[in-house]
């Protein structure tokens, strides 16, 4: 997203020197890229074109957040079975996995498309009395943890 954000700054200060090098008279279509650029700027800060992506990707029937030390994630339940597990940390990682799940009671029963997180289980427990979605995940020894995430969004407690 950085990166993107200074490829698209630096387009626009191209662009702009290219109309102040240009002679005049500049006809209109040299400022079509600048005035795209702008845009996108304007939209990347502030969004008032009022795009809303989560309904293009499906209504979100469930939400947790889990809030590590120096790392959090949220995992969505969405329309037509489909889950989003969004992972960020220390040092920059962010990460999606995406997949559809099958729900069995108080079991979610997940099916990753692509990439699977490691330590991470495909069956996940949901505790609707303490309101906590439990994953447990195996450590290299083979021992189960348990990785609480609490219902709703995440308190930035971390």
């Amino acid at each position: 997203m950085l990166l993107f954000f200074i490829l698209i700054c630096v387009r626009v200060i191209s662009e702009l020197y290219k109309l102040a090098k240009g002679k005049p008279p500049i006809d209109a279509k040299a400022y079509i890229p600048l005035l795209l650029l702008t845009l996108t700027l304007l939209d990347f800060f502030f969004n008032p074109l009022n795009i809303d992506l989560e309904k293009a990707y499906g209504k979100i029937l469930f939400r947790a957040c889990y809030e590590g030390t120096q790392n959090q994630a949220t995992f969505k339940l969405r329309e037509e079975n489909t889950f989003e597990l969004h992972a960020t940390g220390a040092f920059f990682y962010d990460e999606f996995f995406l997949g559809s799940y099958i729900q069995k009671g108080d079991t979610l029963i997940l099916d990753f498309r692509g990439k699977k997180p490691a330590h991470f289980s495909d069956k996940l427990f949901m505790d609707n009395h303490n309101r906590i979605l439990t994953i447990n995940r195996k450590v290299n020894d083979g021992t189960l943890l348990a990785l609480p995430f609490y219902y709703g969004y995440c308190k930035g407690t971390n």
